[in-house]
C-alpha cells in the first residue's frame, strides 16, 4: 500500500486535492469515480502527505532553446478545454496544468501567465508575451474564446487544429523518406568518390600529355577548390544560413520568400492547398461563434504563415469594409481558386458561409491527402534526373580522358 496524493475536480466544479491509501493509482481512480470526482493529477506522496513532484524541473538552455513541442500544445490544450468545460476557473485550470506538464518550458510559462492573471490580467494578453507559444493565430482565437465565454470550445478548437498540423507533417515526412535517403546517398557517394577515388585520377590525367575535356577540367577545379578552401565553403555556408535568418526579420524578404514558395512545382500546390484549408475552417470556427464578418476575415488571416496570401486576406477585407461582396472581393484575386469564389458566393445568398466554408475546407484537406500520398511518385523523375545528371557528368569526366589517352598510348 502507498499514499497518493490527488488533485480532482467536483461536480460543482471545485477542484480539490488530498491522500489516499491505496495499492495502485488504478485504485485511485476507481475510489475517486465512486465519490463523483474526475481526477486531474495522482501522484506518489511523500512521508508528509505532501506531493512528491510539482511540476518540471527549471528549463535548461537546450529546452529552451527548442521550445514548445508540437505534442505539449496539444496535451495542453486538450486538457485546458476539459478542465474549462468541466467549470474549473481559468486561474485553478493553469496552476494545476502548471503542476502538471512534465515540459519545463510549458511548466514556467502556464505558472507564470497564472500569477498574471491573478494580477487581473487577462488571459489572451497574459500569453501575448510568450509568441513561440502565443501565434497570432493562438491569442486571436484565445481572445475570441473570452469574449464569447467560449474559452472551452476555444481550447479544443486549438488542440483539433495542432493535431491536424502534426499529422500533416508526419504525413509529408513519410512521404519524403525515400527521397531524402536518395539524395543522401548521392551527396554521400559523390562526397566519397571527390575525396578518394577522383584525386588519383586527377593525379594521373594532369601527368598526362593528353588534352584534358571541359567536364574534366570542371571535376579538377571543383576538387581543388574543396581541398584548398574548404573552411571557406564552410564559412559561406554558415553566412547563408545567418543571413537568411537575418533576412527573415523583414517581412519584405518574408514575402520573397513566400512568393518564390508559393511558384516552387508540387511543394507550392501543396502548401496552397493546406493553407486554404485552414483559412476555411478558421473562418467557419470562428463565423460559428458570432464573430462578425469583418473581424472573421482579419483572424482568419492570422492562420496564414504566407504573407503573400496575407497580405491578399487584408485586401479583401479592406474591399469588403467598403461594402463589396465577400466573393466578389475574393474574385479578383487569382490566387485564391474558383471553387472558393462559387462556394462563398452560394454561401452569401443562402445566408449559411460558414457551412460553405466549412465544406471547402473538408475539400482542400481530402486534396492535400492525396497529393502527400502521392509525394513519392511525384517527386521520383525529379530524382531520377538529377541522379542522371550526377552520374553522367562524372562518368564523362572521368573516362572521356582515359579514352584519349588510349588512343594516345595505341598510337604512340
Amino acid at each position: 500500500m502507498a499514499t497518493f496524493f490527488y488533485e480532482a475536480i467536483q461536480s460543482d466544479g471545485h477542484v480539490v486535492s488530498d491522500t489516499h491509501v491505496a495499492s495502485t493509482v488504478q485504485e485511485v481512480e476507481s475510489w475517486l469515480a465512486g465519490q463523483g470526482r474526475h481526477p486531474v493529477v495522482i501522484r506518489i506522496a511523500d512521508a508528509e502527505g505532501k506531493e512528491e513532484v510539482r511540476g518540471a524541473a527549471a528549463p535548461n538552455f537546450w529546452q529552451r532553446l527548442f521550445g514548445i513541442g508540437i505534442n505539449d500544445k496539444i496535451l495542453f490544450c486538450r486538457q485546458m478545454a476539459t478542465m474549462l468545460g468541466a467549470g474549473v476557473t481559468i486561474l485553478q485550470s493553469l496552476q494545476i496544468m502548471g503542476r502538471q506538464v512534465t515540459q519545463p518550458v510549458l511548466a514556467a510559462l502556464l505558472l507564470d501567465v497564472a500569477s498574471r492573471i491573478e494580477e487581473g490580467g487577462s488571459l489572451s494578453a497574459s500569453f501575448a508575451i510568450y509568441p513561440h507559444l502565443a501565434t497570432p493565430l493562438f491569442f486571436n482565437i484565445v481572445r475570441v474564446g473570452e469574449e464569447t465565454g467560449t474559452l472551452d470550445r476555444s481550447f479544443l478548437y486549438l488542440a483539433k487544429l495542432y493535431e491536424n498540423e502534426k499529422e500533416v507533417s508526419e504525413r509529408i515526412k513519410s512521404a519524403t523518406r525515400y527521397p531524402k535517403i536518395v539524395i543522401t546517398a548521392i551527396f554521400g557517394a559523390t562526397f566519397f568518390l571527390m575525396s578518394f577515388v577522383v584525386p588519383k585520377f586527377i593525379t594521373l590525367f594532369k601527368n598526362s600529355r593528353v588534352q584534358l575535356p571541359l567536364p574534366t577540367r570542371i571535376l579538377i577545379a571543383i576538387s581543388d577548390f574543396t581541398a584548398s578552401y574548404f573552411w571557406l565553403i564552410l564559412l559561406m555556408v554558415a553566412a547563408i544560413i545567418i543571413g537568411y535568418r537575418l533576412a527573415m526579420r523583414y517581412d519584405s524578404y518574408r514575402t520573397l520568400r513566400d512568393r518564390l514558395w508559393l511558384r516552387l512545382p508540387i511543394f507550392g500546390d501543396l502548401s496552397l492547398k493546406i493553407y486554404l484549408s485552414r483559412f476555411c475552417r478558421v473562418f467557419s470556427v470562428l463565423l460559428k461563434s458570432g464573430v462578425n464578418i469583418i473581424r472573421t476575415l482579419e483572424l482568419s488571416a492570422t492562420s496564414l504563415e504566407n504573407l503573400v496570401l496575407w497580405g491578399i486576406v487584408d485586401k479583401v477585407t479592406g474591399e469588403v469594409r467598403e461594402g463589396v461582396e465577400m466573393h466578389e472581393a475574393i474574385r479578383r484575386h487569382p490566387l485564391f481558386p474558383d471553387m472558393i469564389v462559387q462556394m462563398v458566393a452560394i454561401g452569401e445568398h443562402s445566408g449559411q458561409v460558414d457551412e460553405m466554408m466549412d465544406k471547402v475546407a473538408d475539400y482542400y484537406e481530402q486534396e492535400t491527402n492525396y497529393i502527400i500520398k502521392n509525394l513519392s511518385t511525384l517527386l521520383e523523375p525529379i530524382l531520377l534526373l538529377f541522379l542522371g545528371v550526377m552520374v553522367g557528368f562524372l562518368a564523362l569526366a572521368i573516362y572521356m580522358p582515359m579514352w584519349d589517352m588510349m588512343k594516345v598510348v595505341k598510337g604512340g
